[in-house]
Parts: structure tokens; sequence; C-alpha cells
């Protein structure tokens, strides 16, 4: 008999989140993300589940500051991103960025909660 070809593995879901408060982000437990600049683009390998991802460098810088301070609001993420990346709220709108974050939880790359 074959072996399991794929080994399931368990994926931090975001439970329910208040709607009236800001959640929290942070990396899901057990989760490591390697990148890579390229010329096209920055490439992010989730280790943990095994997939690749080609991202600009607004999510790359995201991910980059969710892992490093853990537990943000999104209001608290943008305000970070633009001073990182050197740009006003007219560049990177916050709605854009709540969109953002709830992309990359679809995909287990961060996970919302609420404290």
């Amino acid at each position: 008999a074959f072996g399991r070809l794929y080994q399931e593995r368990p994926i931090d879901q975001t439970p329910v989140v208040n709607a009236d408060s800001f959640p929290c982000w942070r990396i899901p437990d057990g989760q490591r993300l390697l990148y890579e600049d390229f010329d096209d683009g920055i490439v992010m390998f989730d280790a943990l589940v095994g997939s690749t991802h080609l991202l600009n460098a607004t999510a790359a810088e995201t991910l980059a500051l969710i892992q490093e301070t853990p537990n943000l609001t999104a209001p608290d993420i943008h305000r970070r991103l633009l001073e990182r990346l050197g740009i006003g709220d007219d560049a990177l709108p916050q709605a854009a960025l709540a969109e953002l974050l709830w992309h990359l939880e679809d995909l287990n790359l961060v996970a919302a909660f609420t404290p």
C-alpha cells in the first residue's frame, strides 16, 4: 500500500471576530515564512504548508511587520507601514490594507483575534 502523499496539518483558523472592534493580527503558531527578492517581485515560501506566493512590496512588508511586532491592530499596522514605506495615506488607504490582511488570512499566512 502506498503512504499518504499529503499529510494533514492543523491550520490556525481565525475564530469569529467581533465586528465592533479591530482585531489584532499575528503569524499563526508554527508558521515559518521565508523570503527571496527577485526582479519581478518577492517570493515567499510558506513552510507550514509548503506553498509559494509571489508578493508585492506592501504584502511582504505587512507580513514582516506582523512577524516582528505581533498583536497589532489594522490601524497600527497601517500607520507603521506608511512610515516604513515612506508613503502617504493616498498611496495605501486603510481600506486597502484591511482587504490585504483578510486576503492573507484566507491564505492562512496571518491570523486575526480579538484580545
